[in-house]
């Protein structure tokens, strides 16, 4: 009977059930410098090659910023920008009358239909720390976009929405109610 099970066991891991599924096991041998990584450092464990020195990062999303969610696209280091001042690239237009919001703002506004400072959800936030954690964005918009990437408005762990009204940091969403389809 133990035989039995042993040659079970053996069975299963001829399978190669774990070569493709689990993101431990087929990194192995995808090319990535994670799995080179991986891989050198099996030689070394069994004492055939060098300790790999560094080990690299491998993740598997890069997760959006305010800037990205708000719609404005992250600056690069001041190293990588290229030399043209951005006094002379060309400025995008934007369409007459269209407010300069991200399209996610637009939506929650108009989702959100309570006027501003309708208490909706539920705070226990004091206004003066909202005060003090909305000096750290730099406009209104940015700060609402922020609040919706942390869960806002079901919930507000930045506390930049005291009154409870779906808000941060005296938003309005009224002008981007009325632009547009």
């Amino acid at each position: 009977m133990r035989n039995l099970a042993i040659l079970a066991v053996l069975g299963l891991a001829a399978c190669g059930e774990n070569a493709g599924w689990n993101p431990n096991y087929s990194a192995m041998h995808n090319g990535s410098p994670y799995a080179e990584y991986l891989q050198t450092r099996e030689v070394a464990l069994h004492g055939r090659g060098p300790v790999p020195d560094i080990i690299p990062v491998q993740l598997p999303v890069q997760a959006p910023t305010a800037a990205d969610i708000a719609g404005t696209p992250a600056k690069p280091p001041v190293a990588a920008r290229p030399a043209a001042d951005a006094a002379t690239r060309p400025a995008a237009a934007a369409p007459a009358g269209a407010p300069a919001a991200a399209p996610s703002l637009v939506r929650y506004a108009r989702q959100e239909r309570q006027a501003p400072g309708t208490r909706k959800y539920q705070r226990s936030g004091s206004a003066t720390a909202a005060a003090a954690a909305c000096r750290n964005y730099g406009s209104a918009d940015v700060a609402q976009s922020a609040f919706i990437a942390a869960g806002g408005p079901v919930i507000d762990p930045r506390g930049l929405d005291p009154d409870g009204d779906g808000f941060a940091c005296g938003w309005d969403p009224r002008p981007l109610r009325r632009s547009g389809p």
